[in-house]
């Protein structure tokens, strides 16, 4: 590698101040110092703001004020910001290795790949419930080391994992293709993940822990109030037909149409599980035409053979 290419980290900030410190410690002390660390205070109320501003002496650090417009919001906003060669994205109640950006853009780099995949650990905040450990391990299905092209989407709709803290991108195929986040919803790394597949040329996998994601009380993915509960399934609707557009959509090729295919039914599976009010979630999923009789069978399938493996 001949030159050190600059990494955007964009890290949305909301009512985090008992693990700012921690998040932001484990970036400004990577071994990689090519950084430009973006930092969004997405309106909070505690005194998440007093401690990231405790890091302005950093020249990489900035710091962006705005009322807030939730996570896809913050996130685009770091994305405007944004003059990287390449972007990672780093939630504010979690942290990374410290070897973590040097040996991605070491792998990116000699690679000349767009996209850079690598395993998460998941950990629990004060909480009993047991977390699958594998969840963010990739391992059993994509090789180290290896670039993948041609066959790029296959392995991406058998290793699916939508969270954009799973993924180091060149920032090109962001702005080429104009990608955001949808904002307004939930799990809206759903949506921009696969935009993030479908358009980039090439891939290579870390088989590397090298982010530690924190599960904790009342977060978004702990909370089932009947609120979240409603929110979550309207987001997911709302996610759906955007796919159902894409697949319908002439500008994609068979292969590509497979990994939105792929996502349809996914989330066609979730909504089918969901704890909403009965009559309204069979009402609205008779709606769905674009799930077939044979994705039916595929669901069904793949939910036997998960209680058998189990």
């Amino acid at each position: 590698m001949n030159e050190n290419p600059l990494v955007s980290v964009i890290v949305p900030v909301y009512n985090v101040d008992l693990y700012i410190k921690e998040c932001m410690d484990s970036i400004v002390n990577q071994s990689y110092k090519e950084l430009q660390i973006i930092v969004i205070d997405d309106g909070s109320t505690d005194s998440s703001s007093q401690k990231i501003k405790s890091y302005l002496s950093d020249h990489r650090v900035q710091v962006i004020e705005q009322l807030n417009k939730g996570l896809s919001g913050a996130r685009n906003t770091g994305l405007k910001f944004a003059n990287g060669k390449y972007v990672l994205f780093v939630d504010s109640d979690d942290y990374l290795e410290l070897t973590a950006i040097e040996e991605l853009v070491r792998a990116i780099e000699e690679n000349n790949v767009d996209i850079a995949r690598f395993n998460g650990r998941a950990f629990i905040d004060k909480l009993n419930n047991p977390i699958k450990q594998n969840m963010y391990d990739f391992s059993h299905r994509l090789q180290e080391g290896k670039k993948y092209t041609k066959n790029r989407f296959k392995v991406n709709r058998r290793t699916f994992a939508s969270p954009v803290y799973l993924y180091m991108v060149n920032r090109d195929v962001i702005k080429k293709n104009d990608l955001f986040f949808l904002e307004g919803i939930l799990h809206e790394d759903e949506l921009f993940t696969t935009h993030i597949f479908l358009n980039s040329d090439s891939m290579i996998y870390l088989n590397r822990f090298y982010y530690n994601r924190r599960y904790r009380e009342n977060s978004i993915m702990t909370s089932q109030t009947s609120e979240r509960i409603k929110k979550t399934w309207d987001s997911y609707i709302i996610i759906f037909k955007k796919l159902e557009l894409m697949y319908s959509s002439n500008q994609y090729s068979k292969e590509q149409k497979r990994l939105i295919k792929r996502q349809l039914i996914s989330i066609y599976s979730g909504l089918k599980n969901s704890n909403l009010d009965k009559l309204k979630k069979e009402h609205e999923i008779k709606e769905i035409k674009s799930i077939t009789g044979l994705d039916k069978f595929y669901i069904f399938f793949h939910k036997i053979v998960s209680v058998i493996i189990k």
